[in-house]
């Protein structure tokens, strides 16, 4: 360091003037990091807050009104009308509807099957009404593309092949005697 400063004119040594521009090239890009990181997980949130609420809402409807069958496209269109903040949603949301085994009581495993936008085909899911009486769960998967993928939480939360976070949600209900 000694013979840096030797070799440095004087006038440059003392001068003072980038002190701010350090301090604010070091910062700045912690702060950007974490407001960034925060929106991020602030929308997901949002997302799957209205994802849980929407199902909620439909498995009351579909709960209540005994007797009627619903398809998995019927209930996917429902849950997309109540949840707005989800974007092609009819797109990228997939329903799985299960009759519950009360004997054993073996939930579904705890992977959700979502949709790949890459590929053409939906995957195949287990979609039953039920009967009166049967206890049933539902799953609803809705794949999003995150807000800043390579940069902040968006580089480090867990995504599918496509790049895509998948938000699930979960209910279960009994279905009422007609």
């Amino acid at each position: 360091m000694k013979v840096l400063s030797k070799l440095l004119p004087r006038w440059f040594r003392r001068k003072e003037d980038g002190n701010a521009t350090v301090e604010f090239v070091i910062v700045v890009p912690v702060f950007l990091l974490l407001f960034v990181s925060i929106f991020e997980l602030g929308m997901a949130t949002i997302r799957l807050t209205m994802l849980e609420h929407a199902l909620d809402v439909t498995m009351r409807e579909i709960r209540l009104s005994t007797g009627q069958t619903f398809t998995k496209e019927d209930i996917r269109d429902n849950i997309c009308e109540k949840a707005a903040v989800l974007k092609e949603c009819d797109q990228s949301l997939l329903v799985e509807m299960r009759v519950v085994d009360t004997g054993s009581w073996l939930m579904p495993d705890g992977l959700a099957t979502c949709i790949d936008r890459n590929e053409t085909a939906e995957p195949v899911v287990t979609f039953s009404n039920g009967q009166q009486n049967d206890l049933m769960f539902i799953r609803a998967c809705f794949v999003v593309d995150p807000l800043y993928p390579t940069f902040g939480l968006g580089a480090i939360l867990e995504t599918d092949p496509s790049g895509r976070m998948q938000l699930v949600a979960r209910s279960a209900f009994a279905q009422e005697p007609k």
